[in-house]
Order: structure tokens, then sequence, then C-alpha cells
């Protein structure tokens, strides 16, 4: 895993983002809408000013290739949550997934997190699989209601740092 690279976001990766999660495939599987390259700029702005959430664009050598974003950054028990982890279709299934996930595990031991938590939902067994690779159980389950407006069973996951 050599060429990829795990770099933060800065607001000129908003149309990337844009390219990304309005994607077939990425907004089937996370249960998202089509979204304008407003709402990313927008979002961006937001993310870069709230030191409770870092994120990174991820990148094969110069190609932008997913999304990488982590909150609870700020929480005094010291526990951090992966809120989104988005590959382009072509990049999945190859290990990419676990390597950013270890990457990221290992950056928050290092910044003395206890544990890293995430929502994925019940019929991605994909996502499951790669997570329960990276060290994560299912600690609990949920009902939530997307942006696409399906209601969702969730698997609420965690590894402990």
């Amino acid at each position: 895993m050599k060429n990829i690279k795990i770099i933060a976001i800065t607001k000129n990766d908003a149309e990337f983002l844009q390219k990304l999660m309005n994607n077939e495939a990425v907004m089937s599987v996370l249960n998202e809408v089509p979204s304008t390259l407003a709402v990313w700029v927008d979002a961006i702005k937001e993310w870069l000013q709230d030191t409770d959430e870092k994120d990174y664009i991820i990148f094969d050598e110069t190609t932008p290739i997913g999304w990488l974003g982590v909150n609870g950054l700020s929480s005094t028990d010291k526990k951090a949550y992966i809120k989104m982890i988005a590959l382009l279709p072509q990049y999945q299934n190859c290990g990419i997934g676990s390597f950013v996930i270890k990457e990221t595990i290992e950056s928050l031991k290092l910044r003395g997190y206890s544990s890293i938590g995430l929502y994925t939902d019940q019929s991605n067994i994909q996502a499951q699989q790669c997570y329960k690779k990276c060290g994560f159980d299912i600690i609990d389950e949920t009902e939530q209601k997307m942006s696409s407006g399906a209601v969702v069973r969730r698997y609420v996951m965690e590894c402990s740092l």
C-alpha cells in the first residue's frame, strides 16, 4: 500500500467529494441522495473550522480515490468515531479500506484515544468484514433514517485501542 496516501482535506477537494458521493454505487450502499458542488464547498468550510472532526482524502499516488472522516476528537472520554469511509468502486475489495482504517487506528492510539466506533448498515456485509478484520466488534444494533429517507437497520461497531 505504499502508493496510498491519507491527506487532510482542503477547500479544493469539493469537486472530488461531489464526484465520489454522487457515484451511483456509493449512493446506493450509503443510502445517500445526489448532492451539488455547493453542498460540498459548504461542508468543507464547516469541517475545517470544527476541532472535533478531521476529514481526509485518500489518494492512490496523486489520484483521489476516497474520503475518510473522523469525529469525536474533542471528546473527554477519548472515543473517536469513523463518520465516513468511502472509496470509488474500482478501488474497493483490494485492501485499501483496511489499510486506511488500520492507519487511522494507529494514529489515534498514539494520540491517547481509548476506542474508535462506527455505524454500518446490517446489509453491508463487505464493510462489516473489513471492520472485523481491523479489530472492530458489533456492540449494538439501531435503526437510523438515512439521507435517502430509508430507515435502515445498522450495527454499532467498536474497536478498543
